[in-house]
């Protein structure tokens, strides 16, 4: 079988509160995250090969600041502009139906809180895991095929990253 790592990523700090939501773009402190959390995954055995986000703003950019530290692809799926683990997973289960995987073996979901979280504790099976924080990561490691992440089969939460103090 072969080893998936699934990166769970909440976007980096935004600003513009003063605006849509889904236009909210990336504060500063959130382009100092991006650099310093691209340079980690570019240091990883398993970097994403594609990044999988919401459509917003602040995700979107999030996804292609980090995918410019390993070269892979960044996909934005309307659906996973949520705050809702369920709808997360539900985007996600259709990613990995639909998506022609094969030879992927890291994938980001890029994506709001609370569901990137939430999502975190479903698959995990942790309960303990607490909120990412902006630009927090979770990896998950499972065997098997990507469309059988929901399948109840063994996923090993392997670390939990998060941007360093130096970056607020």
């Amino acid at each position: 079988m072969t080893e998936n790592h699934l990166w769970l990523i909440r976007h980096a700090k935004a600003g513009g509160r003063d605006r849509i939501d889904h236009e909210r773009e990336l504060a500063y402190r959130g382009y100092r995250q991006c650099v310093e959390m691209g340079q980690f995954l570019a240091t990883v055995r398993a970097p994403p090969a594609i990044f999988v986000t919401s459509d917003a703003k602040r995700t979107y950019t999030t996804a292609h600041f980090l995918n410019a530290f390993v070269r892979g692809e960044v996909l934005p799926i309307e659906e996973m502009y949520t705050f809702d683990g369920d709808v997360l997973a539900s985007a996600l289960l259709n990613v990995t139906a639909n998506l022609s995987l094969n030879g992927v073996h890291s994938l980001a979901v890029v994506g709001h809180n609370s569901a990137v979280s939430d999502l975190v504790i479903e698959l995990s099976h942790h309960s303990d895991v607490p909120m990412l924080p902006t630009l927090g990561m979770a990896e998950l490691v499972f065997n098997g095929k990507w469309d059988s992440l929901f399948d109840q089969i063994p996923i090993s939460l392997e670390q939990i990253v998060k941007p360093s103090s130096k970056t607020k």
